[in-house]
């Protein structure tokens, strides 16, 4: 099913074209833009006391290409190739808290945790279709969905295989539809179908507390995606969208956001996020044990911001709730939850009955100078209650820095980047230190260069 997108691309595109084969269409295909970026990055995790500390570095060469248009129609293709500096073994639990490690081995391959020599991974292979109010694409792209996305900095993005397309009527309405059949998460190298991307990372627990085992056992044909944007000024953006997984479950939201000058060419920001879960078919499986998303599980998310923005620096209060109903559940290899209370190198996929409050600054001191910081506290359900709390996260508190560098001129396109996150267990573990590593009393620095032309 996966190979339908290549043959699209290399016979039926050529042949819609062929008797446009002109020296236009030659220039399109030979006078495209090509793209390259490097990357170098590092990332080094210090546990508590004498659990194991984990150090990790990689290089990341990505070329792309991509053509001109021609009758609105263009070609994009781009891999990568990952090679490692220094790592430890990955298939190796800690002595003490027996947990594999969770962060450095995301920059090399999750279904080998012996694989991270020369990791070839083709990219994006698609042909794009645009006009003025319609934009159409079949084949590997980059998501840019509020829980299907690229995901936070590894060594290459998380890709989906499908058909997406946008109708844009108006200034003030977008409409856009996805059907999704393949995954290539952000950890990994080969190509799956959606059914087989469950269960690539850490599956956690069932809610009555057994090992999850819904790896290579989900039963869906696929995603598919339906959105609704509405824009009536420029003060208001209105998002409601359905994602729906055959025969495993759907996500419905409304994102609303809210922005208006006030004094001093400040901005005032308000957001507000409502998402709801139910299951679909029987949860991906029939068997009890390998159901990825069960009936009860009903959870309801709530999301606010209030922001203030000037030409140099933003600041947000931020508040999130996932009720008790059940815990919210969304692949890990599918994206990361764009939340407004999200903070880097930690998660709430797969809680419930949390209370998160964060608070977030970013001030830009010239072009080439930008500092993030951000503070959060979470409220968790028990580590014990295995129907809230899949990945047996205790109540935490989390602290972020990040600096960034851009050099200008001759060298622009070279950004230094230095990420420092910190988070102190704020909740009872019950001596048991697999609640412990590699999720609180731990801090992190992730050091990268990248270089993009």
């Amino acid at each position: 099913m996966r190979n339908i997108f290549q043959i699209v691309i290399f016979f039926i595109f050529p042949l819609v074209l062929q008797a446009q084969t002109d020296s236009s269409f030659v220039g399109a295909l030979s006078k495209g833009n090509i793209t390259c970026q490097v990357r170098v990055m590092s990332i080094s995790t210090w546990n508590k006391d004498d659990l194991s500390d984990y150090s990790a570095g990689a290089i990341g060469l990505t070329l792309g290409y991509q053509t001109l248009s021609f009758k609105g129609f263009r070609l994009a293709i781009s891999g990568s190739l990952t090679q490692q500096i220094y790592a430890p073994n990955f298939s190796i639990p800690d002595l003490k808290s027996l947990q594999l490690n969770r962060y450095e081995w995301g920059m090399f391959d999750f279904t080998n945790p012996n694989n991270k020599d020369m990791l070839l991974r083709l990219q994006e292979l698609n042909l794009q279709y645009r006009t003025k109010k319609v934009q159409a694409l079949v084949g590997n792209y980059i998501p840019q969905n509020i829980f299907l996305n690229a995901q936070d900095g590894r060594m290459s993005p998380t890709l989906v295989q499908g058909l997406s397309f946008k109708y844009i009527p108006s200034s003030k309405w977008q409409i856009g539809l996805e059907a999704i059949t393949g995954m290539n998460p952000r950890s990994a190298v080969k190509w799956v179908s959606v059914a087989n991307s469950f269960g690539i990372y850490p599956v956690g627990l069932n809610p009555d507390g057994t090992k999850s085992q819904y790896a290579g056992h989900t039963t869906t044909k696929g995603i598919g995606i339906a959105e609704v944007m509405f824009k009536p000024n420029a003060k208001w953006q209105i998002l409601a969208s359905d994602i729906l997984v055959e025969n495993v479950f759907h996500t419905a939201y409304l994102k609303t956001e809210y922005r208006k000058s006030i004094w001093n060419n400040q901005q005032l920001m308000l957001g507000g996020l409502l998402a709801t879960q139910r299951q679909l078919g029987n949860g991906g499986s029939e068997v009890a044990s390998q159901v990825y998303f069960t009936k009860e599980n009903k959870p309801i998310i709530i999301n606010v911001r209030l922001g203030l923005k000037d030409k140099k620096w933003e600041g947000s209060l931020n508040f999130g709730r996932i009720t008790a109903q059940g815990r919210y559940q969304m692949p890990r290899e599918w994206g990361v939850e764009q939340f407004y209370t999200f903070i880097p190198r930690e998660r709430n996929e797969g809680s419930g009955d949390v209370w998160a409050y964060t608070a977030k600054y970013a001030y830009a001191f010239s072009k080439n100078w930008k500092l993030e910081t951000a503070y959060g506290y979470y409220n968790m359900p028990d580590v014990k209650d295995t129907r809230l709390n899949k990945y047996g996260v205790p109540d935490y508190s989390h602290t972020m820095l990040n600096v960034q560098y851009n050099f200008q001129g001759n060298l622009k396109g070279l950004t230094l980047q230095a990420l420092g996150i910190y988070k102190a267990n704020q909740g009872l573990v019950y001596d048991n230190l697999k609640y412990v590593q590699n999720k609180v009393d731990m801090s992190q620095l992730n050091l990268a260069v990248n270089y993009k032309w």
